[in-house]
């Protein structure tokens, strides 16, 4: 005997599916030039039954980028907590590359509406872009030459190449963490060296 589906799951699959229409939209054909009728007929409901989800089409952007933002923010707030050590840059450079690939669906509108996401975020990008350069200089290392700020920044940006492009490579996502960790840390590893001139 089947027992009626929870109203609840039903409501949260719906969302599910707002959320990765959208997500498919804005990364093929931008955010502006997606309306919401496009997204509720991709997952086959209602505009109406979409504004019971969305107040409008920043809302569900707000909604999509928002939790990447979070999740971020969460990883990058730790280096106000942890000291500097091989282990712990391990451990925290780790933690940003599973948050950058557990959210690389949505990095296509990230780079993509850069201006409409700025509309829907404001101060809370200029938090994380905060965020981000203390964890750059942390990364760097104590008492960190020029050179390695420079390539703590690379490091981080090595890792950002996961949600700068479509990586459809048939590999796993363990595959994608451990090349992207070894890429970043070797990039680190470089610390306290003099940069080769040619």
């Amino acid at each position: 005997m089947q027992h009626a589906t929870n109203p609840r799951e039903r409501v949260r699959d719906t969302k599910t599916e707002i959320h990765r229409a959208a997500v498919e939209l804005f990364s093929s054909q931008g955010y502006e030039k997606t309306s919401l009728r496009e997204i509720a007929e991709q997952v086959g409901i209602t505009k109406a039954s979409l504004y019971y989800h969305y107040s409008s089409k920043q809302d569900l952007l707000r909604a999509i980028v928002g939790t990447f933002l979070d999740d971020i923010s969460r990883v990058l707030s730790q280096v106000d907590e942890l000291p500097w050590s091989p282990e712990t840059e391990r451990e925290l450079l780790g933690a940003y590359v599973d948050v950058v690939i557990e959210h690389r669906s949505t990095g296509p509108t990230l780079l993509r509406d850069i201006a409409a996401v700025l509309a829907a975020f404001g101060d809370d990008l200029d938090r994380l872009i905060a965020q981000s350069r203390r964890f750059q200089l942390w990364l760097a290392g104590p008492d960190p030459s020029p050179a390695d700020r420079l390539r703590a920044a690379a490091a981080v940006e090595t890792v950002g190449a996961a949600i700068s492009v479509e990586l459809d490579l048939g590999v796993t996502d363990a595959e994608i963490r451990a090349v992207l960790l070894d890429a970043a840390t070797a990039i680190l590893a470089r610390r306290g060296t003099a940069p080769e001139t040619t």
